[in-house]
């Protein structure tokens, strides 16, 4: 009887726990989706893979490279997430120890300089993927430019996504004091 009780004590305080932190709705927008379903893509061809190479004993010629091409692409839209998160890898020690005011100074001018980096990139890869139109892929006969376009798409997106999170943080301030590097980007 008594671990009934206890059964039923631990579930009424799990509801009220529940109750009092409500899940936050999913933070997603296109550059998830598109990220999601390249993943799960690359799993399966990748699977594919390895399951004709050493399960059939007979490769698929093309499996290998369109892994490669669909990681190249996966890892441009992931750009994208980290860039709206806020969470991409930055160096901040020596900008934790300036004062306030210049330490929201530095912050905008890395905005400005990321943002100039991402547009310069997106001018290269739409030159190259230009170039690349009449260059076939070497396992399926498809334009390689499939390809920088794909990774052109992620670098427009974490372009505008650099610049939203830069205009958003410079309008939300900066903290008194900076956040604790133990969480590692993570908002809690």
């Amino acid at each position: 009887m008594r671990h009934e009780n206890e059964d039923n004590i631990f579930a009424a305080l799990a509801r009220e726990e529940e109750a009092a932190q409500p899940d936050d709705p999913a933070d997603l927008a296109p550059e998830d989706w598109i990220s999601v379903a390249l993943f799960w893509a690359l799993a399966a061809i990748v699977f594919l893979q390895f399951f004709t190479r050493y399960i059939l004993n007979s490769s698929l010629s093309w499996t290998e490279e369109i892994a490669q091409y669909m990681l190249m692409v996966l890892t441009f839209t992931g750009s994208a997430m980290a860039a709206r998160r806020g969470t991409h890898i930055a160096v901040e020690f020596l900008l934790d120890k300036l004062p306030l005011g210049a330490r929201r100074l530095m912050r905008a001018l890395v905005a400005v300089f990321t943002t100039s980096f991402f547009a310069i990139s997106i001018l290269l890869c739409w030159q190259v993927a230009q170039a690349m139109q009449f260059q076939p892929m070497i396992a399926l006969e498809q334009p390689l430019s499939l390809i920088y376009y794909g990774i052109l798409l992620g670098l427009v997106l974490t372009t505008l996504r650099t610049v939203s999170h830069g205009i958003a943080r410079w309008q939300a301030g900066e903290p008194d004091a900076p956040a604790d590097p133990s969480l590692g980007g993570v908002k809690l």
